[in-house]
C-alpha cells in the first residue's frame, strides 16, 4: 500500500506540473474579466471538470488505441518523454507560452468569452499531459487503479481550486511570482522527463537491463 500511496504523489506531482494551471492564470482571468464572481466560480469549475474527464479518457482510451496503431508502450513512453522535457526546458526559459500555443497576454481578449477550448483543452490538457497519462496507466488490479485515477482528479480539483482563488485574487497576483513557481517546476519537471524516457528506452530495449 506504501508503494502505490509513493506512486500516487509522484504521478499527481508530474501531472500537476504539464498541465501547469498556474502558468494559465493570466489567461484564465482575460477569459473571465467581464464575468461576475459567480460566473467566475462555475468557470473555474467547468475548466477543473473538463481538464479531469479529458485525461481520464486519455488513460483509458488511448493505449487500446496505441495497440490497433501498433505503438508500443516503451515508445509512448520515450515519444511522451521528449515531449515533457521540451516543456520543462521551455518553462525554464519562460516560454511555456509559446510552447503550448498560448495566446500573448495582450490578445488574450480573444478568450473573453469564456470557453473551454482553448483553456482546458489543449492549453491545460495538451499532448504533454496526453502523452504522460497513456504512458503510465498501465494496471493489473484493482489496487492499480488507485495510482491511474486519483492523480487525475486531484489535478482536475486543484485546477478548479487554483482558478476560483485566481479569480478572487484578481490583480493582486504577481507575474513575477508565477514565473518563479514556473521555472522550479520546470527543473523538477525536466528530471521526471528524463526518468520517464529511460523507463521507456529499457522497455524497447531489455539489453540495458542485462536481460
Amino acid at each position: 500500500m506504501l508503494t502505490i500511496a509513493a506512486l500516487t504523489l509522484k504521478k499527481t506531482i508530474t501531472l500537476f506540473a504539464l498541465v501547469g494551471p498556474i502558468g494559465v492564470i493570466p489567461i484564465f482571468l482575460a477569459a473571465v474579466e467581464d464575468h461576475d464572481q459567480r460566473g467566475k466560480a462555475r468557470f473555474a469549475r467547468t475548466i477543473g471538470l473538463s481538464v479531469t474527464i479529458a485525461l481520464l479518457i486519455a488513460a483509458f482510451l488511448g493505449m487500446p488505441l496505441l495497440d490497433v496503431l501498433g505503438v508500443s508502450l516503451g515508445a509512448m513512453q520515450v515519444g511522451g518523454g521528449v515531449i515533457v522535457l521540451l516543456l520543462a526546458i521551455a518553462m525554464v526559459l519562460g516560454q511555456e507560452t509559446s510552447f503550448k500555443g498560448m495566446p500573448p497576454l495582450a490578445k488574450a481578449g480573444e478568450a473573453r468569452e469564456a470557453s473551454i477550448i482553448p483553456l482546458a483543452v489543449p492549453l491545460l490538457a495538451g499532448p504533454a499531459a496526453f502523452s504522460y497519462v497513456m504512458g503510465s496507466s498501465q494496471w493489473r488490479s484493482c489496487a492499480d487503479l488507485i495510482h491511474v485515477i486519483l492523480p487525475i482528479v486531484i489535478v482536475g480539483v486543484a485546477c478548479w481550486v487554483i482558478f476560483q482563488s485566481a479569480s478572487r485574487a484578481g490583480k493582486s497576483l504577481r507575474r513575477s511570482t508565477l514565473n518563479l513557481v514556473e521555472r522550479v517546476g520546470g527543473f523538477i519537471l525536466a528530471a521526471m522527463a528524463i526518468e520517464m524516457m529511460a523507463a521507456g528506452l529499457r522497455g524497447l530495449f531489455p539489453v540495458l537491463l542485462g536481460e
